[in-house]
Protein backbone atom coordinates (compact mmCIF):
# COMPACT_ATOMS: atom_id res chain seq x y z
CA UNK A 1 0.00 0.00 0.00
CA UNK A 2 1.22 3.57 -0.56
CA UNK A 3 1.06 6.18 2.11
CA UNK A 4 -1.27 8.89 2.14
CA UNK A 5 1.04 11.33 1.45
CA UNK A 6 1.89 9.34 -1.98
CA UNK A 7 -1.63 8.96 -2.93
CA UNK A 8 -1.60 12.64 -2.44
CA UNK A 9 1.35 13.06 -4.47
CA UNK A 10 -0.08 10.86 -7.14
CA UNK A 11 -3.44 12.53 -7.43
CA UNK A 12 -1.90 15.76 -7.74
CA UNK A 13 0.68 14.27 -10.52
CA UNK A 14 -1.65 12.85 -12.27
CA UNK A 15 -4.38 15.72 -12.27
CA UNK A 16 -2.01 18.23 -13.29
CA UNK A 17 0.85 15.97 -15.19
CA UNK A 18 1.36 18.94 -18.26
CA UNK A 19 0.15 21.70 -16.35
CA UNK A 20 2.92 22.00 -14.03
CA UNK A 21 5.65 19.55 -15.59
CA UNK A 22 7.50 22.50 -16.65
CA UNK A 23 7.65 24.12 -13.35
CA UNK A 24 8.22 21.64 -10.60
CA UNK A 25 11.04 19.93 -11.78
CA UNK A 26 13.91 20.31 -9.62
CA UNK A 27 12.98 22.76 -7.53
CA UNK A 28 13.17 22.41 -4.03
CA UNK A 29 11.90 19.05 -2.48
CA UNK A 30 8.02 19.50 -3.30
CA UNK A 31 5.30 18.96 -4.94
CA UNK A 32 1.95 21.32 -4.16
CA UNK A 33 3.38 21.31 -0.85
CA UNK A 34 4.09 17.19 -0.73
CA UNK A 35 7.57 16.61 0.06
CA UNK A 36 9.49 14.73 -2.57
CA UNK A 37 11.87 12.00 -0.97
CA UNK A 38 15.62 12.83 -1.20
CA UNK A 39 17.41 9.88 -1.41
CA UNK A 40 17.71 8.05 -4.78
CA UNK A 41 16.36 4.66 -3.40
CA UNK A 42 13.31 6.79 -1.56
CA UNK A 43 12.85 8.37 -5.38
CA UNK A 44 12.94 4.87 -6.72
CA UNK A 45 10.18 3.60 -4.50
CA UNK A 46 8.11 6.72 -4.57
CA UNK A 47 8.05 6.26 -8.87
CA UNK A 48 7.74 2.51 -8.70
CA UNK A 49 4.15 2.98 -6.04
CA UNK A 50 2.71 5.67 -8.45
CA UNK A 51 3.51 3.71 -11.33
CA UNK A 52 1.86 0.75 -9.90
CA UNK A 53 -0.92 3.00 -8.28
CA UNK A 54 -1.32 4.17 -12.25
CA UNK A 55 -0.43 1.26 -14.29
CA UNK A 56 -1.05 -2.14 -12.36
CA UNK A 57 0.37 -5.03 -13.24
CA UNK A 58 2.45 -3.47 -16.45
CA UNK A 59 4.59 -2.21 -13.76
CA UNK A 60 6.99 -5.17 -12.83
CA UNK A 61 9.56 -5.46 -10.29
CA UNK A 62 12.85 -8.19 -9.90
CA UNK A 63 11.13 -9.86 -6.81
CA UNK A 64 7.84 -10.54 -9.03
CA UNK A 65 8.18 -14.33 -8.91
CA UNK A 66 5.82 -14.69 -12.00
CA UNK A 67 7.24 -11.98 -14.88
CA UNK A 68 10.11 -10.07 -12.44
CA UNK A 69 13.25 -12.74 -13.20
CA UNK A 70 12.34 -12.42 -17.03
CA UNK A 71 11.99 -9.06 -17.72
CA UNK A 72 14.85 -8.28 -15.20
CA UNK A 73 17.12 -11.01 -15.74
CA UNK A 74 17.30 -12.33 -19.15
CA UNK A 75 15.65 -9.61 -21.27
CA UNK A 76 19.40 -7.34 -21.77
CA UNK A 77 21.45 -9.16 -24.42
CA UNK A 78 24.51 -8.98 -22.02
CA UNK A 79 24.46 -10.44 -18.16
CA UNK A 80 26.55 -7.27 -17.38
CA UNK A 81 23.29 -5.63 -17.31
CA UNK A 82 20.83 -7.93 -15.71
CA UNK A 83 20.24 -5.87 -12.63
CA UNK A 84 17.32 -5.51 -10.12
CA UNK A 85 15.82 -2.17 -11.02
CA UNK A 86 13.03 -0.29 -8.21
CA UNK A 87 10.70 -1.25 -11.61
CA UNK A 88 9.87 -2.12 -14.98
CA UNK A 89 6.96 -0.06 -16.53
CA UNK A 90 6.03 -1.61 -19.81
CA UNK A 91 3.58 1.27 -21.84
CA UNK A 92 1.06 0.92 -24.66
CA UNK A 93 1.38 3.95 -26.18
CA UNK A 94 2.88 7.26 -26.07
CA UNK A 95 0.45 8.98 -23.63
CA UNK A 96 1.55 6.70 -21.12
CA UNK A 97 5.26 7.33 -21.63
CA UNK A 98 4.34 10.68 -21.32
CA UNK A 99 2.73 9.71 -17.67
CA UNK A 100 5.44 7.65 -17.30
CA UNK A 101 7.61 10.87 -17.47
CA UNK A 102 5.62 12.83 -15.28
CA UNK A 103 6.08 10.93 -12.26
CA UNK A 104 9.41 9.97 -12.77
CA UNK A 105 10.19 13.83 -13.03
CA UNK A 106 7.38 14.57 -9.97
CA UNK A 107 9.78 11.94 -7.74
CA UNK A 108 12.75 13.12 -9.03
CA UNK A 109 13.57 9.38 -9.70
CA UNK A 110 16.59 8.05 -11.95
CA UNK A 111 15.03 6.38 -15.10
CA UNK A 112 16.44 3.99 -18.23
CA UNK A 113 14.76 3.60 -21.06
CA UNK A 114 14.74 0.20 -23.14
CA UNK A 115 13.84 -1.02 -26.41
CA UNK A 116 15.22 -4.72 -26.32
CA UNK A 117 18.36 -4.26 -24.33
CA UNK A 118 20.79 -5.01 -27.01
CA UNK A 119 23.42 -2.79 -25.74
CA UNK A 120 26.10 -4.48 -23.08
CA UNK A 121 26.99 -1.04 -21.76
CA UNK A 122 24.91 -1.28 -18.29
CA UNK A 123 23.43 1.81 -17.14
CA UNK A 124 22.10 2.86 -20.75
CA UNK A 125 18.94 0.15 -20.73
CA UNK A 126 19.02 -0.59 -17.22
CA UNK A 127 19.29 0.59 -13.91
CA UNK A 128 20.05 -0.67 -10.46
CA UNK A 129 17.46 -0.49 -7.26
CA UNK A 130 17.83 3.12 -7.20
CA UNK A 131 16.08 3.68 -10.43
CA UNK A 132 12.97 2.61 -12.59
CA UNK A 133 13.08 1.15 -16.35
CA UNK A 134 10.67 2.50 -19.24
CA UNK A 135 10.32 -1.00 -21.15
CA UNK A 136 9.16 -0.24 -24.49
CA UNK A 137 8.62 -3.85 -25.68
CA UNK A 138 4.64 -3.34 -25.89
CA UNK A 139 4.78 -0.62 -28.68
CA UNK A 140 5.09 -2.98 -31.13
CA UNK A 141 2.42 -1.69 -33.78
CA UNK A 142 3.26 -1.49 -37.13
CA UNK A 143 1.11 -0.18 -40.25
CA UNK A 144 1.25 0.46 -43.80
CA UNK A 145 0.82 3.32 -46.35
CA UNK A 146 0.93 2.24 -49.51
CA UNK A 147 1.00 5.47 -51.76
CA UNK A 148 3.84 7.08 -49.88
CA UNK A 149 5.90 3.57 -49.05
CA UNK A 150 5.98 4.74 -45.00
CA UNK A 151 6.01 2.36 -42.41
CA UNK A 152 5.00 2.96 -39.05
CA UNK A 153 6.83 1.13 -37.11
CA UNK A 154 6.56 1.20 -32.43
CA UNK A 155 10.00 1.39 -30.69
CA UNK A 156 9.57 -2.24 -29.19
CA UNK A 157 9.94 -4.40 -32.44
CA UNK A 158 13.00 -5.93 -33.60
CA UNK A 159 14.07 -5.66 -36.73
CA UNK A 160 13.13 -9.64 -37.34
CA UNK A 161 9.67 -8.61 -36.80
CA UNK A 162 9.70 -5.97 -39.43
CA UNK A 163 11.27 -7.52 -42.15
CA UNK A 164 9.12 -10.35 -42.07
CA UNK A 165 5.84 -8.28 -42.13
CA UNK A 166 7.45 -5.74 -45.16
CA UNK A 167 8.01 -9.02 -47.07
CA UNK A 168 4.31 -9.99 -46.45
CA UNK A 169 3.53 -6.77 -48.51
CA UNK A 170 6.53 -6.86 -50.82
CA UNK A 171 8.40 -4.31 -49.14
CA UNK A 172 11.87 -3.63 -47.83
CA UNK A 173 13.20 -1.73 -45.42
CA UNK A 174 17.44 -1.24 -44.57
CA UNK A 175 17.40 -1.88 -40.48
CA UNK A 176 19.82 -4.20 -38.70
CA UNK A 177 21.46 -7.07 -39.53
CA UNK A 178 20.59 -9.19 -36.80
CA UNK A 179 17.07 -9.91 -36.27
CA UNK A 180 17.12 -9.47 -33.03
CA UNK A 181 18.47 -6.05 -32.93
CA UNK A 182 15.49 -3.82 -31.45
CA UNK A 183 14.69 -0.48 -34.06
CA UNK A 184 14.74 2.14 -31.71
CA UNK A 185 18.14 1.95 -30.53
CA UNK A 186 19.73 0.80 -33.89
CA UNK A 187 17.90 4.14 -35.58
CA UNK A 188 18.93 6.64 -32.41
CA UNK A 189 22.70 5.41 -32.26
CA UNK A 190 23.15 6.17 -36.49
CA UNK A 191 22.60 1.99 -37.31
CA UNK A 192 24.91 -0.07 -39.40
CA UNK A 193 22.32 -1.96 -41.71
CA UNK A 194 23.75 -4.94 -43.96
CA UNK A 195 24.23 -3.01 -47.11
CA UNK A 196 25.14 0.15 -45.45
CA UNK A 197 26.49 1.38 -48.41
CA UNK A 198 23.42 1.20 -50.88
CA UNK A 199 21.21 3.37 -48.84
CA UNK A 200 23.34 4.99 -46.06
CA UNK A 201 22.90 4.50 -42.48
CA UNK A 202 19.57 3.25 -40.51
CA UNK A 203 18.55 6.55 -39.71
CA UNK A 204 18.72 7.61 -43.31
CA UNK A 205 15.58 5.22 -43.90
CA UNK A 206 13.52 7.58 -41.09
CA UNK A 207 11.31 10.09 -42.26
CA UNK A 208 9.63 10.96 -39.10
CA UNK A 209 9.55 10.28 -35.46
CA UNK A 210 6.98 10.58 -32.89
CA UNK A 211 8.51 11.98 -29.67
CA UNK A 212 7.51 11.87 -25.61
CA UNK A 213 9.24 14.50 -24.81
CA UNK A 214 10.45 15.30 -21.11
CA UNK A 215 7.62 18.09 -20.42
CA UNK A 216 5.33 15.40 -21.32
CA UNK A 217 3.54 16.53 -24.35
CA UNK A 218 4.62 14.54 -27.53
CA UNK A 219 5.19 15.76 -31.31
CA UNK A 220 6.64 14.93 -34.08
CA UNK A 221 9.43 15.53 -36.48
CA UNK A 222 10.50 15.39 -40.00
CA UNK A 223 12.35 17.19 -42.54
CA UNK A 224 9.05 20.01 -42.51
CA UNK A 225 8.32 19.98 -38.96
CA UNK A 226 10.75 20.38 -36.49
CA UNK A 227 13.50 19.78 -38.43
CA UNK A 228 16.28 20.52 -35.97
CA UNK A 229 14.86 17.68 -33.37
CA UNK A 230 14.74 15.24 -36.78
CA UNK A 231 17.78 15.59 -37.80
CA UNK A 232 19.16 15.64 -34.02
CA UNK A 233 17.19 11.58 -33.44
CA UNK A 234 19.23 10.64 -36.15
CA UNK A 235 22.28 9.62 -34.47
CA UNK A 236 22.05 11.76 -31.10
CA UNK A 237 20.46 9.17 -28.97
CA UNK A 238 18.14 9.59 -26.11
CA UNK A 239 19.32 12.94 -25.58
CA UNK A 240 16.01 14.65 -26.26
CA UNK A 241 13.15 12.22 -25.38
CA UNK A 242 11.36 8.90 -25.51
CA UNK A 243 10.70 8.11 -29.24
CA UNK A 244 7.54 5.92 -29.37
CA UNK A 245 6.85 5.49 -33.27
CA UNK A 246 9.11 5.50 -36.17
CA UNK A 247 8.14 6.58 -39.53
CA UNK A 248 10.57 4.58 -41.88
CA UNK A 249 10.86 4.28 -45.26
CA UNK A 250 10.48 1.33 -47.40
CA UNK A 251 11.72 0.04 -50.58
CA UNK A 252 10.55 -2.31 -53.32
CA UNK A 253 11.45 -6.16 -51.82
CA UNK A 254 15.54 -6.67 -51.81
CA UNK A 255 16.06 -9.88 -53.07
CA UNK A 256 19.67 -11.10 -52.11
CA UNK A 257 22.51 -13.59 -52.05
CA UNK A 258 24.79 -14.32 -48.85
CA UNK A 259 27.52 -17.13 -47.75
CA UNK A 260 29.60 -17.11 -44.98
CA UNK A 261 32.28 -19.88 -44.35
CA UNK A 262 35.14 -20.31 -42.38
CA UNK A 263 38.74 -19.90 -42.80
CA UNK A 264 41.91 -21.49 -40.78
CA UNK A 265 42.74 -18.42 -38.55
CA UNK A 266 46.36 -18.85 -39.18
CA UNK A 267 45.72 -17.74 -42.75
CA UNK A 268 45.41 -14.29 -41.90
CA UNK A 269 48.16 -12.37 -43.60
CA UNK A 270 46.41 -13.50 -46.92
CA UNK A 271 42.33 -13.01 -45.21
CA UNK A 272 43.50 -9.52 -44.45
CA UNK A 273 44.75 -8.63 -47.65
CA UNK A 274 41.25 -10.02 -49.26
CA UNK A 275 39.33 -8.08 -47.01
CA UNK A 276 41.36 -4.79 -48.19
CA UNK A 277 40.82 -5.88 -51.81
CA UNK A 278 37.24 -6.41 -51.38
CA UNK A 279 36.87 -3.16 -49.98
CA UNK A 280 38.53 -1.58 -52.54
CA UNK A 281 36.37 -3.24 -55.02
CA UNK A 282 33.39 -2.48 -53.08
CA UNK A 283 33.27 1.62 -54.03
CA UNK A 284 32.23 0.74 -57.70
CA UNK A 285 29.57 -1.61 -56.64
CA UNK A 286 27.42 -0.39 -53.62
CA UNK A 287 25.10 -3.46 -53.71
CA UNK A 288 28.41 -5.15 -52.26
CA UNK A 289 29.15 -5.76 -48.54
CA UNK A 290 31.00 -8.69 -46.03
CA UNK A 291 32.33 -9.12 -42.77
CA UNK A 292 35.30 -10.39 -41.63
CA UNK A 293 35.00 -11.85 -38.22
CA UNK A 294 38.46 -13.12 -36.42
CA UNK A 295 38.46 -15.74 -33.81
CA UNK A 296 40.75 -17.67 -31.78
CA UNK A 297 39.78 -21.16 -33.70
CA UNK A 298 38.61 -19.30 -36.70
CA UNK A 299 37.69 -16.23 -38.95
CA UNK A 300 34.36 -16.49 -40.34
CA UNK A 301 33.62 -14.29 -43.77
CA UNK A 302 30.24 -13.24 -44.88
CA UNK A 303 29.77 -12.55 -48.26
CA UNK A 304 26.71 -10.42 -48.58
CA UNK A 305 24.94 -9.23 -52.16
CA UNK A 306 21.85 -6.79 -52.73
CA UNK A 307 20.82 -8.99 -55.78
CA UNK A 308 20.50 -12.80 -56.90
CA UNK A 309 22.83 -12.75 -60.06
CA UNK A 310 23.83 -16.04 -61.38
CA UNK A 311 27.33 -15.55 -61.49
CA UNK A 312 29.26 -14.81 -58.92
CA UNK A 313 29.47 -10.94 -57.99
CA UNK A 314 33.45 -9.97 -59.60
CA UNK A 315 34.02 -8.37 -56.34
CA UNK A 316 34.33 -10.77 -53.72
CA UNK A 317 37.16 -12.80 -56.29
CA UNK A 318 40.13 -11.95 -53.76
CA UNK A 319 37.46 -14.29 -50.88
CA UNK A 320 37.02 -16.72 -53.86
CA UNK A 321 41.25 -17.01 -54.15
CA UNK A 322 41.65 -18.09 -50.49
CA UNK A 323 43.04 -21.48 -50.25
CA UNK A 324 42.10 -21.75 -46.35
CA UNK A 325 38.37 -22.35 -46.38
CA UNK A 326 37.71 -25.04 -43.89
CA UNK A 327 34.06 -25.35 -44.21
CA UNK A 328 31.10 -22.94 -45.74
CA UNK A 329 28.32 -22.49 -42.51
CA UNK A 330 25.61 -20.78 -44.65
CA UNK A 331 26.22 -21.79 -48.44
CA UNK A 332 24.86 -19.61 -51.37
CA UNK A 333 21.50 -18.70 -50.54
CA UNK A 334 19.32 -16.84 -52.41
CA UNK A 335 17.02 -14.40 -49.91
CA UNK A 336 15.56 -11.46 -48.29
CA UNK A 337 16.42 -9.51 -45.83
CA UNK A 338 14.42 -11.64 -43.30
CA UNK A 339 16.23 -14.46 -44.46
CA UNK A 340 19.54 -13.22 -44.07
CA UNK A 341 19.10 -11.72 -40.57
CA UNK A 342 18.21 -15.25 -39.52
CA UNK A 343 20.95 -16.59 -41.38
CA UNK A 344 23.87 -14.54 -39.74
CA UNK A 345 21.96 -13.76 -36.34
CA UNK A 346 24.84 -14.29 -33.62
CA UNK A 347 23.18 -16.27 -30.88
CA UNK A 348 25.33 -17.26 -27.87
CA UNK A 349 24.44 -18.38 -24.45
CA UNK A 350 24.10 -15.98 -21.90
CA UNK A 351 27.03 -14.04 -20.66
CA UNK A 352 28.80 -11.20 -19.99
CA UNK A 353 29.41 -8.62 -22.70
CA UNK A 354 32.05 -5.49 -23.57
CA UNK A 355 32.61 -4.21 -26.57
CA UNK A 356 34.60 -1.01 -28.22
CA UNK A 357 34.50 0.16 -31.75
CA UNK A 358 37.03 2.79 -33.69
CA UNK A 359 36.81 4.07 -37.05
CA UNK A 360 39.98 3.78 -39.10
CA UNK A 361 40.88 4.44 -42.98
CA UNK A 362 41.68 1.30 -44.76
CA UNK A 363 45.32 0.04 -44.87
CA UNK A 364 46.27 -3.36 -45.27
CA UNK A 365 49.69 -2.84 -42.93
CA UNK A 366 47.61 -1.41 -40.03
CA UNK A 367 44.74 -4.34 -40.16
CA UNK A 368 47.87 -6.64 -39.69
CA UNK A 369 49.30 -4.86 -36.56
CA UNK A 370 45.65 -4.67 -34.99
CA UNK A 371 45.66 -8.40 -35.51
CA UNK A 372 49.49 -8.91 -33.71
CA UNK A 373 47.77 -6.67 -31.19
CA UNK A 374 44.97 -9.17 -30.86
CA UNK A 375 46.52 -12.07 -30.55
CA UNK A 376 49.00 -10.49 -28.18
CA UNK A 377 45.96 -9.42 -25.47
CA UNK A 378 44.16 -12.74 -26.62
CA UNK A 379 47.31 -14.64 -25.12
CA UNK A 380 46.05 -13.27 -21.53
CA UNK A 381 42.86 -14.20 -21.47
CA UNK A 382 41.50 -17.92 -20.30
CA UNK A 383 40.67 -20.43 -23.54
CA UNK A 384 37.88 -20.78 -25.71
CA UNK A 385 37.37 -24.15 -24.05
CA UNK A 386 36.38 -21.98 -20.60
CA UNK A 387 33.74 -19.92 -22.33
CA UNK A 388 36.30 -16.73 -23.30
CA UNK A 389 36.06 -15.55 -26.97
CA UNK A 390 37.62 -11.67 -27.61
CA UNK A 391 36.75 -11.60 -31.37
CA UNK A 392 36.98 -8.63 -33.71
CA UNK A 393 34.86 -8.14 -37.29
CA UNK A 394 36.42 -5.91 -39.75
CA UNK A 395 33.25 -3.74 -41.22
CA UNK A 396 33.62 -2.00 -44.65
CA UNK A 397 31.82 0.99 -45.23
CA UNK A 398 32.39 3.16 -48.41
CA UNK A 399 32.36 6.43 -49.53
CA UNK A 400 28.71 6.31 -50.80
CA UNK A 401 27.67 5.65 -47.31
CA UNK A 402 28.35 8.91 -46.09
CA UNK A 403 26.73 10.05 -49.24
CA UNK A 404 23.26 8.37 -49.28
CA UNK A 405 22.94 10.30 -45.84
CA UNK A 406 23.19 14.10 -47.14
CA UNK A 407 21.75 13.58 -50.47
CA UNK A 408 18.82 11.58 -49.35
CA UNK A 409 16.44 14.86 -49.28
CA UNK A 410 15.78 14.40 -45.51
CA UNK A 411 18.02 16.99 -44.16
CA UNK A 412 21.13 14.86 -43.20
CA UNK A 413 21.99 12.97 -39.98
CA UNK A 414 23.84 13.98 -36.96
CA UNK A 415 26.66 11.53 -37.52
CA UNK A 416 29.47 13.69 -39.18
CA UNK A 417 30.43 11.02 -41.51
CA UNK A 418 33.49 11.33 -43.70
CA UNK A 419 33.48 10.62 -47.58
CA UNK A 420 36.30 8.13 -47.77
CA UNK A 421 36.40 4.19 -47.27
CA UNK A 422 36.26 3.12 -44.14
CA UNK A 423 36.53 0.05 -41.44
CA UNK A 424 34.28 0.41 -38.31
CA UNK A 425 36.26 -2.56 -36.50
CA UNK A 426 34.65 -3.75 -33.72
CA UNK A 427 36.11 -5.53 -30.52
CA UNK A 428 33.76 -7.68 -28.83
CA UNK A 429 35.05 -9.96 -25.48
CA UNK A 430 32.19 -12.36 -24.25
CA UNK A 431 33.29 -14.72 -21.14
CA UNK A 432 30.96 -16.63 -18.45
CA UNK A 433 28.69 -15.26 -16.20
CA UNK A 434 31.06 -16.13 -13.21
CA UNK A 435 34.29 -14.63 -15.47
CA UNK A 436 36.57 -12.21 -13.57
CA UNK A 437 35.73 -8.89 -14.23
CA UNK A 438 39.13 -7.09 -13.21
CA UNK A 439 41.05 -9.59 -15.52
CA UNK A 440 38.72 -9.47 -18.86
CA UNK A 441 37.92 -5.37 -18.79
CA UNK A 442 41.77 -5.25 -17.99
CA UNK A 443 42.49 -6.91 -21.17
CA UNK A 444 40.16 -4.65 -23.10
CA UNK A 445 41.33 -1.64 -21.97
CA UNK A 446 44.73 -2.85 -23.00
CA UNK A 447 43.55 -3.56 -26.31
CA UNK A 448 41.63 -0.16 -27.03
CA UNK A 449 44.53 1.37 -25.98
CA UNK A 450 47.11 -0.09 -28.56
CA UNK A 451 44.41 -0.53 -31.18
CA UNK A 452 44.08 3.19 -31.02
CA UNK A 453 47.65 3.65 -30.51
CA UNK A 454 48.43 2.02 -33.51
CA UNK A 455 46.02 3.91 -35.80
CA UNK A 456 47.16 7.58 -34.67
CA UNK A 457 50.72 6.52 -35.17
CA UNK A 458 49.85 5.93 -38.82
CA UNK A 459 47.82 8.65 -39.20
CA UNK A 460 44.68 6.44 -40.02
CA UNK A 461 42.32 6.95 -37.26
CA UNK A 462 39.14 8.80 -37.88
CA UNK A 463 37.26 10.42 -35.23
CA UNK A 464 33.86 8.81 -35.85
CA UNK A 465 33.07 6.33 -33.14
CA UNK A 466 29.39 4.24 -34.19
CA UNK A 467 27.82 4.71 -31.58
CA UNK A 468 25.68 1.31 -31.34
CA UNK A 469 29.16 -0.22 -31.02
CA UNK A 470 31.16 1.85 -28.57
CA UNK A 471 31.95 1.03 -24.96
CA UNK A 472 30.30 3.76 -22.78
CA UNK A 473 33.74 5.51 -21.86
CA UNK A 474 34.08 6.35 -25.50
CA UNK A 475 33.75 9.96 -26.80
CA UNK A 476 31.27 9.16 -28.86
CA UNK A 477 29.47 12.76 -29.29
CA UNK A 478 32.65 14.34 -29.56
CA UNK A 479 33.64 12.24 -32.80
CA UNK A 480 30.18 13.84 -34.47
CA UNK A 481 31.84 16.90 -35.31
CA UNK A 482 31.58 20.26 -33.90
CA UNK A 483 28.57 21.55 -36.41
CA UNK A 484 26.57 18.21 -35.20
CA UNK A 485 27.85 18.97 -31.19
CA UNK A 486 26.67 22.37 -31.51
CA UNK A 487 23.04 21.08 -32.79
CA UNK A 488 22.74 18.14 -30.71
CA UNK A 489 23.56 20.34 -27.16
CA UNK A 490 20.74 23.13 -29.13
CA UNK A 491 18.47 20.93 -29.55
CA UNK A 492 18.71 18.65 -26.04
CA UNK A 493 18.34 22.49 -24.55
CA UNK A 494 15.42 23.36 -26.85
CA UNK A 495 13.52 20.63 -26.47
CA UNK A 496 13.94 19.35 -22.44
CA UNK A 497 14.62 22.81 -21.14
CA UNK A 498 14.60 21.34 -17.24
CA UNK A 499 17.06 19.04 -18.28
CA UNK A 500 15.00 15.51 -17.82
CA UNK A 501 17.49 13.33 -20.00
CA UNK A 502 20.51 14.77 -18.71
CA UNK A 503 19.85 15.12 -14.66
CA UNK A 504 17.43 11.88 -14.64
CA UNK A 505 18.55 9.45 -17.07
CA UNK A 506 21.07 6.54 -15.70
CA UNK A 507 23.21 6.62 -18.52
CA UNK A 508 23.84 6.79 -22.54
CA UNK A 509 25.94 9.20 -24.50
CA UNK A 510 24.55 12.29 -23.28
CA UNK A 511 25.39 15.83 -23.44
CA UNK A 512 26.23 16.18 -19.98
CA UNK A 513 29.39 14.33 -20.69
CA UNK A 514 30.66 16.50 -23.03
Amino acid sequence: MMSSALLKLFRSTGSYLLAFSRHSIFRPHSVRGISVPKTDHERAAAARDLLKAAFGERVITADDPTSGPMVALTTPWSTTCHLPSAAYFQPVSAAEVSTALSIITKTQCKFAVRATGHNPNPGFSSTREDGVIIDLQLLNDKSFDPETGIASVGAGNTWGEVYTWLEGKGRSVMGGRYEEIGVAGFVLGGGMPGFVNLRGMGCDQVRGFEVVLGDGHTVHCSAEVRPDLYRALKGGGSNFGVVTTFYLQTYPLLKTQYTVSLYKPDDYANIIEASVATHKQMETDDQAAYFTNVHRDFVAIGQLYADTPEEEPKVFEPFRKLESMMAPVVPKTDGTLSTLAQAIGHRPPKGKRTIFTLSTKVDKDLYLAIHQIWQDVTATLPPSSEGTDLHYTIQPVTASAARAGRDNGTGGNALGLQEVSQNWCVFTLEYPRDGDDVVHQAAMDRLYEQVKAAAEERGLLLDFVCPTFADKRQDVLRGFGEENVGLIKDVAAKYDGEGVFQKLQYGGFLVRDL
